[in-house]
């Protein structure tokens, strides 16, 4: 199997997909006023702390379906997604990321 490259698209990697599950899960945590949230991802087997907003740019054209929990948390986190897609759920959540990080 080939790397995954975030700016191919396509399927990625689970290592991938459970990190920005992880996000999710921080982003519905996310105190207000505080910095952004640090998840791992998984670098040739090493754990390495990355934002949000780098997690989303990781799985931003990955086309996989999105679990409904995860789906469901980002809809009561008052987003809104236009597909069930990885790719969707990070488009979303960057920009309400922005939001938060201006309004601070």
């Amino acid at each position: 199997m080939r790397n995954y490259r975030s700016g191919n698209g396509g399927h990625a990697p689970g290592h991938v997909r459970d990190m920005f599950l992880s996000a999710i899960e921080s982003f519905e945590a996310w105190p207000t006023n505080t910095p952004e949230p640090m998840v791992d991802f998984e670098v040739r087997f090493e754990p390495r702390p990355i934002t949000l907003t780098r997690a989303c740019g990781i799985v931003w054209n990955c086309s996989d379906i999105l679990p409904g929990s995860a789906f469901d948390t980002l809809i009561n986190c008052g987003l809104q997604l236009k597909r069930r897609t990885y790719a969707a759920a990070a488009r979303a959540m960057s920009e309400a990321i922005k939001e938060s990080m201006t309004v601070s």
